[in-house]
This record gives C-alpha cells, sequence and structure tokens, in this order.
C-alpha cells in the first residue's frame, strides 16, 4: 500500500511545474525541520533531566565525601588514646561507602552522547535525499 501511495504521489508530482514542485519541496523541508527541532527539543529536554539527575547525586555524594572525611579525620584524632573513637571511625566509613555510592551514581547517568536520536535522524534523513536525488 505504501508503493501505491508513493507512486500516486509521483504521479501527481510530475503533472506539476516547476515552481509548484519548488513550492512543493520548499515546504516538505519546513516540515521536516520543523520536525527535526521538535524531537530534539525533546531529546534535549530528556537528557537535560538526566543531567540534572546526575547532577544531584554528584553534588550530595561530594558533600557526603567531604563530610565523611573530616568524620574519619575526627576519628584518626581520637583514635590515638583509643577509646570512644571507633564508633565514630565507624560512622565515617560509612558516610564514604555512601558518598561513593552516590558519586557512581551520579557518574553513570551523565549522558555520554548528546542527542543520540536527533543525529541518527539527520543522517537517515540525508540518506534518503541524497538517494531520492540521484
Amino acid at each position: 500500500m505504501d508503493l501505491e501511495s508513493e507512486r500516486l504521489e509521483r504521479t501527481q508530482l510530475e503533472t506539476l511545474s516547476t515552481p509548484e514542485l519548488i513550492r512543493h519541496a520548499l515546504s516538505e523541508t519546513r516540515l521536516l525541520v520543523k520536525a527535526e527541532v521538535m524531537h530534539a527539543k525533546k531529546e534535549l529536554k530528556q537528557e537535560l533531566q538526566a543531567a540534572r539527575l546526575a547532577g544531584i547525586f554528584l553534588g550530595a555524594g561530594a558533600v557526603l565525601a567531604l563530610t565523611s572525611l573530616a568524620v574519619l579525620f575526627v576519628a584518626l584524632g581520637l583514635a590515638l588514646p583509643l577509646g570512644a573513637a571507633v564508633g565514630v571511625l565507624i560512622v565515617g566509613a560509612v558516610l564514604l561507602a555512601v558518598a561513593g555510592l552516590l558519586l557512581f551514581l551520579g557518574t553513570k547517568r551523565i549522558p555520554k552522547k548528546p542527542l543520540v536520536h536527533t543525529q541518527e535522524r539527520l543522517k537517515t534523513d540525508l540518506q534518503l535525499t541524497r538517494e531520492t536525488l540521484q
């Protein structure tokens, strides 16, 4: 069915004059550009949301890492006479582990390659345009 509708469109296009063909091509190009911009905006919005979440994880992980380092230094200072410092040392180690986990999760959520779907669609559009013009 797709081939028949394409043939029908081609037959209609063959009867158009050159200025009408140019208008039609410009209209199709305008629609394609609008669609690509719309898709790029949507994809960029999704990537920004993912980057925001990654930033939250990275920020929380960095704050916890600094806090845990401070606690570990305090524990080290208290550990010299050896007494209640064991509890402080355990708290510092747990905070450091949580900070490491948050930093790991944050780095995994950072987008590696921006606008992947938009780039793929543009490549496909370019390839189809080249095939059509040949």
